[in-house]
């Protein structure tokens, strides 16, 4: 694989202590001015605020800014931290046609058919099988980059998962990679009515020195299994010589059988050129994401309503669900007491 390829297996690290101090001075401003409005916060406040020294105040807060700092940085050494992730033993679950709790896209969307229309020329052609259409697809997705230096992913960005916005900066030469190709490849095949879905590859755990890479599974009804597509280097990937998904890909890799995977690119000739080292590091965990609906929002958040959950499969070890819970739950209520407490002091400077 070329360096730039190489270099997009890198994952982002995400701004998190940035993140905090802006959320907490977004909440600390809001609770001091929601504060000031209400009259009977006030009171309250004016009759307690002798009962106790301000120096507590500042004690317990400053404390609070500690562990959410502490749990904060614990956490960035996490991967997949903004979504929730639950581990499966039994990889027959992987295997199946639905995943427990996946939330389908809505076929009607509208989003959906207004991206549906980049596909039209794509769509009229016939095919002989599902597979070769969804090869066309692929294909399709890895032609709308250049294969200039310059266009592939810088170390540090933020991402989203929007296809329409993902495409637009694909044609316009924003720097992207494997992630931006994946979900572009994912909104095409759902806009051309298949099954499909996230498929994560991370070497470690841990976020340090961690490689990954990002790819698409998609179900081929005539193969009544899912199929792996990397659009990144615009290939299928076969193991014993038979079109394979990310779960036969990873066991191969983690049983160290790299003799076993080969390639079928269908003419593909545009870089990186697949080798099956290249998958011999990041194919150790894999993610999978439990809903394929990102026209109707859903997408990577650490809160909201929609967000994309993951199931993490390995042999190796388990996805730290609990001890990131508790992270989360700890640093999140570090950061809202710390506020409500500076909150406090603020006022009792200003009412004396």
């Amino acid at each position: 694989m070329t360096h730039s390829a190489a270099r997009s297996q890198v994952p982002a690290s995400p701004p998190y202590r940035l993140w905090m101090m802006v959320t907490a001075l977004a909440i600390q401003t809001a609770v001091i001015l929601l504060t000031r409005a209400n009259l009977e916060i006030w009171g309250f406040h004016c009759h307690f605020r002798h009962a106790i020294q301000s120096h507590h105040f500042v004690l317990i807060a400053t404390v609070s800014v500690i562990v959410a700092c502490i749990c904060n940085y614990l956490l960035a050494r996490f991967v997949v931290v903004k979504s929730p992730v639950s581990n499966v033993t039994n990889p027959l679950v992987l295997k199946a046609r639905s995943l427990p709790n996946f939330i389908q896209q809505d076929r009607n969307s509208e989003s959906l058919i207004q991206f549906r229309r980049n596909l039209d020329e794509i769509l009229r052609m016939d095919y002989p099988d599902s597979l070769s259409k969804a090869i066309a697809i692929r294909r399709w997705v890895r032609q709308q980059q250049a294969q200039d230096e310059h266009v592939w992913l810088p170390p540090f960005r933020r991402n989203h998962e929007n296809p329409h916005r993902l495409l637009e900066e694909q044609r316009k030469g924003v720097p992207g990679a494997c992630r931006r190709f994946s979900y572009i490849l994912l909104g095409a095949l759902l806009s051309a009515g298949f099954d499909a879905r996230i498929a994560c590859f991370t070497s470690s755990l841990h976020r340090s020195g961690v490689r990954s890479h990002v790819t698409v599974e998609v179900w081929i009804e005539e193969l009544t299994q899912w199929v792996l597509l990397d659009p990144t280097c615009d290939t299928l990937v076969l193991v014993d010589g038979k079109v394979a998904s990310a779960l036969e890909l990873q066991e191969a890799v983690v049983r160290e059988q790299l003799d076993r995977i080969t390639f079928e690119r269908n003419g593909a000739t545009l870089e990186p050129c697949p080798r099956p080292a290249t998958y011999g590091r990041p194919c150790r965990h894999l993610f999978v994401a439990v809903s394929n609906a990102i026209f109707d929002g859903y997408s990577v958040r650490i809160v909201g309503p929609k967000r994309l959950r993951f199931l993490h499969y390995s042999r190796e070890s388990t996805y730290p669900t609990l001890r990131k819970q508790v992270l989360l739950g700890a640093g999140g209520s570090g950061l809202c007491v710390s506020v409500m407490f500076w909150a406090w002091i603020l006022l009792s400077l200003t009412a004396e």
